[in-house]
């Protein structure tokens, strides 16, 4: 699809007319969703229809000309896509960065979000930063890599971090089980996609929003369903708790054997605890 100007990968699966379609947004900034289309999506198109799509510059999607990308385009490019498959309303899974490009949007776009799920996506600010740092210190495997990655953090922040460290440390940082791990580097080989950052390097030169994004998403009183691995060192389980805490009509699921991708690591119980959230199941006691 012809998205502000710029090609979009999309892909539906069922009929959209069935209900209210299941959006994925992928994270990054700048990645893409073939991993998860191939290794959970399945599980979640049993349940009704699902929208995959790639956003402006990552992954099948084509590059802007004009290099332009910033998160109100971002939002207006997933309301574009709204209107583009005509349907009235949108649930939206969010993971990592896309849950807080999924949340801009439902803060944009209040009428046009029926539910709202959060993955790995603790809408980290002053009072609740993230704890990336501390989670790659946790996993280097050596001193030498834990003064490198202090020094890197406090003189560059994340980009220089993530510059730093290694393979094995990034893959320790980002899974709890190895072997799904190396499913999902076997995906990104397959599919031939990287980040090349250029996405992530243009809004980390964005102003500060005005107000802080939880608090403008605290405001809706909208289903919100909040996921997260207990090893998840890039969201952290407390800023996801206490998200939900500050959402009124919000519920939380932690995986217990999952790191920041639980769709990928405990794949089951993650289709159910969806499931049960689109199916307006209260959650477990």
């Amino acid at each position: 699809m012809v998205i502000n100007g710029v090609r979009h990968w999309v892909r539906v699966v069922g009929e959209l007319r069935s209900g209210t379609p299941l959006v994925v947004v992928h994270g990054g900034p700048g990645g893409f969703v073939y991993d998860f289309e191939r290794l959970t999506g399945p599980l979640l198109e049993r349940l009704g229809p699902v929208v995959y799509y790639e956003q402006r510059g990552c992954g099948r999607s084509d590059r802007p000309d004009d290099g332009r990308y910033d998160v109100p385009l971002l939002v207006d490019d997933l309301e574009q896509l709204r209107r583009g498959l005509e349907v009235p309303r949108m649930v939206l899974l969010g993971i990592s960065f896309g849950g807080e490009l999924a949340a801009e949007y439902t803060v944009a776009y209040p009428e046009r979000v029926e539910k709202l799920i959060l993955q790995g996506t603790g809408l980290a600010g002053p009072l609740t930063p993230s704890p990336w740092a501390a989670g790659f210190e946790a996993v280097a495997a050596s001193d030498e890599l834990r003064t490198a990655i202090r020094a890197a953090a406090a003189g560059g922040g994340p980009s220089a971090v993530w510059e730093v460290v290694d393979r094995e440390t990034t893959d320790r940082f980002l899974f709890h089980q190895p072997e799904v791990g190396r499913r999902i580097r076997e995906l990104w080989e397959e599919s031939g996609l990287v980040n090349t950052g250029e996405l992530a390097a243009a809004l980390a030169k964005q102003r500060p929003r005005p107000a802080p994004l939880a608090d403008e998403l605290a405001a809706l009183d909208l289903p919100v369903l909040v996921l997260v691995g207990l090893w998840d060192r890039n969201a952290g389980v407390d800023p996801c708790r206490d998200l939900t805490t500050r959402l009124p009509n919000a519920r939380l699921h932690v995986f217990h054997h999952s790191a920041h991708f639980p769709h990928a690591e405990e794949p089951e119980e993650y289709a159910a605890e969806v499931a049960a959230f689109l199916a307006g199941e209260p959650a477990p006691g």
